[in-house]
């Protein structure tokens, strides 16, 4: 019998950051607080889409992924700057609530 593989997930700072179309999922989902950046603008560059404009959000995560209470918002004009300001802010947020 085969061995089961197991998925690798992405991470960033130590950290799992998963996609589902437009919106990005950052933190453990155990944590009582994740990062939600939502794209809402992008422009296609030789082929490729780059992200143009981008709304961070630190949520509650206590109940249904993504529908949670927002404590902190923002637009950013690209995903390194919104990731960025949304990693420091969730770390921050997160320490609040320990």
């Amino acid at each position: 019998m085969a061995a089961a593989k197991k998925k690798k997930v992405l991470t960033y700072n130590g950290k799992p950051i998963m996609r589902c179309g437009n919106r990005i999922y950052y933190g453990n989902l155990a944590d009582k607080l994740i990062l939600v950046l939502d794209i809402l603008e992008s422009k296609k560059v030789n082929d490729l889409e780059v992200s143009q404009k981008i709304l961070v959000q630190v949520m509650d995560n206590t109940g249904e992924l993504g529908k949670g209470q927002i404590f902190r918002k923002a637009t950013r004009d690209n995903l390194y700057k919104a990731l960025d300001i949304g990693e420091w802010w969730l770390k921050d947020a997160l320490k609040q609530f320990a």
